[in-house]
């Protein structure tokens, strides 16, 4: 009766983990666009962010670089890693397709389903609103 006592609740904890975590990810999934501000320079960037579950990608359309530069208009690949306290961290891997545009992480919560807000590791702040 114990054996059968500790496998059920086992069983139950695993799905019901398994469930929070697909749900947290599944809110996540779609068309996010967003603003921050250039480290170099202070003036706006604005990005669009299109996720599928853990996996997505991260695009320059507007930046306070110049209208020539080699990072806007592509598509980098972004991975999300869940973190405790229902948060995420984003890792964007942009010299692996141009050298010279930026590999940077972003750690963001979820504070409605349309919104995300988050800080970078130099400390700027960064906001998304779902589309």
């Amino acid at each position: 009766m114990n054996r059968f006592f500790v496998f059920a609740l086992t069983a139950s904890l695993t799905f019901l983990s398994s469930a929070a975590f697909a749900q947290s990810a599944s809110t996540l999934s779609g068309q996010w666009r967003g603003t921050t501000h250039s480290p170099e320079n202070g003036k706006e960037i604005q990005f669009e962010v299109n996720l599928s579950e853990m996996n997505g990608t991260w695009k320059y359309f507007s930046s306070g670089r110049k209208a020539s530069s080699s990072c806007l208009g592509r598509e980098f690949p972004l991975t999300v890693k869940t973190l405790p306290n229902g948060r995420w961290r984003f890792q964007v891997d942009g010299s692996s397709l141009v050298l010279g545009c930026p590999t940077f992480t972003l750690t963001l919560e979820q504070p409605s389903e349309q919104t995300l807000t988050g800080v970078f590791a130099d400390g700027r702040t960064v906001a998304l609103k779902k589309l």
